[in-house]
């Protein structure tokens, strides 16, 4: 009981909804945490590779490229989340 209560959570339950797999490890960071760690790593290893010069110009083409995946992530996440309450509520005579 104690290992499903363990992988009952926001960020196990999203991994598996988006690749069908267990995600690896929980992160106990906040969100801002998490975006701001990543966004170091990515803007860190742009400078290595490009250099300071293309930093902000390749910075700029992520986020939008990343907004805009966001943005299809989110409306198919409100279309499952409408779809599952619709489906749950649909029929009081069983659970599936």
């Amino acid at each position: 009981m104690k290992t499903l209560k363990n992988r009952i959570n926001i960020q196990t339950i999203g991994s598996y909804i988006r690749t069908g797999g267990d995600l690896i490890q929980v992160s106990f960071s906040n969100f801002k945490e998490r975006r701001n760690t990543a966004y170091s790593k990515l803007e860190q290893q742009i400078i290595e590779i490009c250099g300071t010069e293309k930093k902000n110009e390749i910075l700029d083409c992520i986020g939008e490229y990343s907004s805009t995946i966001e943005e299809i992530q989110f409306s198919l996440g409100m279309k499952a989340g409408a779809t599952l309450q619709v489906n749950l509520l649909n029929n009081f005579e069983t659970d599936v």
